[in-house]
């Protein structure tokens, strides 16, 4: 992968400033289901963006140019600011929320055996998965 160890070091975005500038940025839309419907659309197109050269680095053997990689998840952000944006929720308290969540869930970090436990407890293994098939052997 081509590496960022040229680039100068840049000064920290604040969520909230991200959220504002997505306000700025963003195309008029007619309703909050409008820009919903935008935000879900430009996460798919960024994620498409994002996998295809990360495929082709690695099973194709071409090398990833993580300038470009950068600049295709900065614009994957921007369509998740637009979301909470249209959702009438701060980027940054969902995020925040997200890892109390975590910390509950691995407070000593993540752990393969914790994650399973919670999704059996939850009955949330499908019989006919990849994992259901794992476990009956």
């Amino acid at each position: 992968m081509t590496n960022l160890k040229t680039r100068q070091k840049r000064t920290a975005v604040k969520l909230d400033t991200s959220q504002e500038e997505v306000r700025r940025t963003c195309v008029e839309v007619e309703s909050s289901a409008d820009q919903i419907k935008l935000a879900l659309i430009g996460i798919q197109d960024e994620l498409d963006e994002i996998s295809g050269p990360l495929k082709k680095d690695l099973w194709h053997g071409h090398p990833a140019d993580l300038v470009h990689l950068e600049e295709e998840i900065g614009d994957l952000l921007w369509y998740v600011a637009l979301l909470c944006e249209a959702l009438g929720l701060r980027l940054a308290d969902a995020l925040r929320t997200n890892l109390e969540k975590l910390q509950k869930r691995y407070p000593d970090g993540f752990c393969s055996d914790r994650s399973q436990q919670r999704h059996e407890a939850a009955g949330m293994v499908p019989a006919g998965s990849f994992q259901a098939e794992r476990m009956e052997r």
